[in-house]
Parts: C-alpha cells; sequence; structure tokens
C-alpha cells in the first residue's frame, strides 16, 4: 500500500516557491517591479550611437533613471511632430524614478506639471553625453542651459509624454559653429577683394612717386626753415622788448614815486591855503575840487604802474579784454 502524499505539504512547497521566486525578482530587479517610474520623451537631433536601452539618466552626474526606449520615429500613438521641425529627430523615451530621486536628496517637484514647466522656463535641457571615452558609452545628462532655446519638436498634449527639449553636444555645437563660419567664408569675393587691395596698392605706389608730392616735400623743408628763422626772429625782437619793459617799468615807479611826493607837497600847500581863506569863497570851492583831482591822478598812476609791473607785456599786445577772447 502506497503512502499517501499531504496535501498541506504540497501547499506550503507552493506557497514557498512563489515566495522564493518573488525575493528573486525584488533582489535582481532591485525593487523595480514595484516601482512606477514616470516617462518622459527627449528628440535628438544627432548620432546616437552608443546610447543604450537602460543607459543611465544623470543630473549633473547624479543618476536618477534610465533609458528606457530608442526608437527611429515617432508613432501616432506616442505624439505629433511640429510642422516646423524639418530635420530628422530620434526619439528616446526616458524613465525617471521619483523615489531614486528623492533618495538622492531631491523634492520630486520637478517630476510634478506645475513644477516641470517651470524648470523648462529656467533652462532645462537634455544632452548627450559620454560615459566612457574608451567604451565609448553615452548617457543622457539633465542640467540648467539658461540661454538655450525651448525648441520643442512634439505638439504639446498631443502624446502621453511630456517632453524635454535636446541641445547638442558640445562636439556638436563646434561642427555647427565651425559650419557656420565657413559658409560665411565662402560667400566672400576674394577675387574682387584681392584686385581691391592691388589696386589700393598701385594708387599709394603712384601717390609716392609722383613728381609732385617729391615736389611738395621740397617746398615743405623750404617752407620749414623760413618758419624756424622766423620763431627765432620773433624770440629775439620779444626778448629784447623785455630788456628794454623792466627799466621802463623801474622808471614810471620812480616817477610814479616823485609825482606822489610832489602832489602830497601841492595838497599840503593846498590845504594850508584853503585855511587861510573864506570856505565859502568861489576859490574854496575851486581848491577842493583841485584836491579831489590830485587824491584820483595820484592813485591811477599808482595803479597804472602797479599793473605795469604784473604785466609787462601789456604795452605791446594792450589791454587784455575778456570780452574780445570770447
Amino acid at each position: 500500500m502506497t503512502k499517501r502524499i499531504s496535501p498541506t505539504a504540497i501547499g506550503v512547497f507552493v506557497v514557498a516557491s512563489f515566495a522564493i521566486l518573488l525575493a528573486a525578482i525584488v533582489v535582481v530587479g532591485s525593487g523595480s517591479l514595484f516601482r512606477k517610474p514616470l516617462k518622459f520623451i527627449c528628440m535628438f537631433q544627432g548620432n546616437l550611437n552608443g546610447l543604450k536601452v537602460g543607459a543611465p539618466v544623470k543630473i549633473r552626474g547624479v543618476q536618477i533613471g534610465t533609458v528606457a526606449a530608442i526608437k527611429l520615429r515617432l508613432s501616432p500613438s506616442e505624439g505629433q511632430l511640429r510642422q516646423d521641425v524639418m530635420d530628422l529627430r530620434l526619439p528616446v523615451i526616458v524613465a525617471l524614478d521619483r523615489s531614486q530621486l528623492t533618495a538622492q536628496g531631491g523634492t520630486g517637484e520637478a517630476l510634478e506639471k506645475a513644477g516641470f514647466e517651470d524648470m523648462l522656463k529656467r533652462g532645462m535641457r537634455a544632452q548627450l553625453k559620454t560615459e566612457s571615452l574608451l567604451t565609448g558609452l553615452l548617457y543622457i545628462d539633465l542640467d540648467l542651459h539658461p540661454n538655450a532655446p525651448l525648441n520643442l519638436a512634439i505638439e504639446p498634449g498631443s502624446g502621453p509624454y511630456r517632453e524635454i527639449p535636446t541641445i547638442p553636444t558640445d562636439l556638436e555645437a563646434v561642427q555647427e559653429q565651425a559650419t557656420k563660419a565657413l559658409a560665411k567664408l565662402e560667400q566672400i569675393d576674394f577675387q574682387a577683394l584681392v584686385i581691391s587691395i592691388t589696386t589700393a596698392a598701385n594708387s599709394i605706389n603712384s601717390i609716392a612717386t609722383s613728381a609732385s608730392l617729391k615736389a611738395t616735400l621740397e617746398s615743405l623743408k623750404d617752407t620749414t626753415a623760413n618758419l624756424n628763422t622766423t620763431i627765432i626772429s620773433v624770440r629775439a625782437a620779444v626778448n629784447n622788448l623785455n630788456t628794454k619793459i623792466d627799466p621802463l617799468v623801474a622808471s614810471l615807479h620812480q616817477n610814479s614815486d616823485e609825482v606822489n611826493s610832489t602832489l602830497k607837497q601841492t595838497r599840503a600847500a593846498l590845504v594850508d591855503l584853503q585855511s587861510a581863506i573864506d570856505p565859502e569863497s568861489p576859490l574854496a570851492i575851486h581848491l577842493n575840487a583841485a584836491l579831489d583831482q590830485l587824491t584820483d591822478t595820484t592813485r591811477s598812476i599808482g595803479e597804472f604802474a602797479d599793473y605795469l609791473q604784473r604785466n609787462p607785456g601789456a604795452l605791446v599786445r594792450g589791454k587784455y579784454d575778456a570780452g574780445k577772447q570770447q
């Protein structure tokens, strides 16, 4: 008689098997089975060689997600391209893990609609970067580029994914600038430029070797010599005039002192005479007027002598007039 297998043992074995399988999935998948990452789409223009499914998505080197899918074209269910997009764009779907973002110290607000729109306005862009120079593997870097234009390739709301705008790689940016520079160089008419330079050089040569220029230079030499002679003559005349002005000013000072002394004596005599006559008489009145004129004359002679001492050149050029200078 065979031994009967217990249904309880079979049930325990089945439950244990499921438990072990579940634990293996959790360990191998690092818990990704229970995570629900948010998916976004990036439309890249450049070459995606080196970018693999599962490649990291980082913010300045800190991983917050992975590449979920890489496609050749955008399917109608995933969105509609804008009409102004004429070049080829390759769609890349990325999965961003909220728990992984918060575990690295982030708040997760940028994953919400309002926070996401704010980050786009602040310049958040996706860019391909090299993970390893040896392997050539790429990853997607999310960072703020305030000066980068907001170039969206998909019509907003036409697909299930929110679009993260992309910018060219550093190498692609250099290549683009070099291409623009070469295009500008191609627009330059070098033949006409060479002809213009040659014509200008010939004109300069003809002017430099012309007889009229040589005659003008010779005439300029004579003019310069005559000008130097004139300057020397003027300088000698000024020096001679200075030697004559100084004794003249000294003589004027001496004469001024003598005149002042004489006028003082005359004034004293007139004062004595005034005291001897009637103050109301016509002679007294004339004496007072004469005394006033003598006083003004004495003051004027003194001021004139002082002015000549300060400005000896006034005898040559006359008195300075501010109104004429203006």
